[in-house]
């Protein structure tokens, strides 16, 4: 069986459960029973997850939303995106660390309705710049949902409704399955 590992933020935990049943037959599929939250929470929380986890032999991870988020009302995101894309580079190296024979993917940051969708595409741009540079496959979940918001955004305008995470699991199975061809 080949092995999968899911990173990420409240969206990933939203779908794994759905990945994991797509590909029970070929995969195991592992994350961390935790939200992955901001890019320097997983950053620092990836050595913790890791010992329960075994080798993989594809690391698909996402940070983003919490990032973009105004901190505390400051005006400004959490994370700066000079810091975001610092983050997103020692990530990747953590993850080589840790699963040096692993394939690595980057998901963009889904869309929202409570904010600005630029500051999203702002953040999955730099995203993309960095997959680019380390040569890593980018999983683009922003485009796979942008206009389809009113169909699979929950009532809280951040998450899925149960059908918005299988469309998402069934993609994110699909693009993983493709990585190993």
């Amino acid at each position: 069986m080949k092995k999968l590992v899911l990173f990420g933020d409240s969206i990933r935990m939203g779908y794994e459960p759905e990945v994991r049943e797509i590909l029970k037959d070929e995969w195991e599929v592992y994350g961390p029973p935790e939200n992955g939250r901001f890019s320097a929470y997983t950053l620092n929380s990836i050595r913790f997850w890791v010992n329960d986890m075994p080798e993989a032999d594809v690391v698909h991870f996402n940070c983003g939303l919490w990032d973009m988020g105004d901190d505390n009302g400051f005006g400004r995101p959490f994370t700066r995106p000079a810091e975001y894309k610092e983050n997103l580079e020692l990530i990747i190296r953590v993850i080589r660390k840790h699963y040096p024979e692993a394939k690595i993917a980057m998901a963009t940051t889904t869309p929202t309705r409570d904010r600005d969708q630029q500051i999203i595409r702002e953040y999955n741009e730099i995203l993309k710049r960095v997959a680019e540079e380390q040569h890593i496959p980018v999983d683009d979940l922003y485009t796979l949902f942008a206009g389809k918001e009113d169909r699979y955004l929950s009532s809280d305008n951040l998450h899925f409704t149960k059908e918005g995470f299988r469309y998402a699991a069934e993609h994110v199975a699909g693009f993983v399955e493709n990585l190993m061809k």
